[in-house]
């Protein structure tokens, strides 16, 4: 009954060993997803990212000078 509830880990050699692998696992669990996720994206990103930033990036000027008629209440009314 004494080793009914005891510890999965015995020796000080095996506490360092699930130290490294709960810290390493999921760091290369990680890894693997984003690997899997990018490469499907890699094949065209240059034409698509332009076509993700062109609207964004895109730049409309417009004449910021005074027009040649000012449009004020006196002269709409005329």
């Amino acid at each position: 009954m004494s080793e009914a509830h005891g510890s999965l880990i015995k020796s000080p050699k095996q506490l360092i060993i699930m130290v490294f692998a709960s810290f390493f696992v999921p760091l290369i669990i990680i890894l693997l997803l984003m690997v899997f996720v990018n490469n499907g994206k890699r094949a065209d990103s240059e034409a698509s990212a332009e076509q993700l930033i062109k609207p964004v990036a895109q730049l409309n000027f417009k004449d910021a000078s005074p027009s040649a008629e000012p449009k004020d209440a006196t002269s709409a009314a005329k």
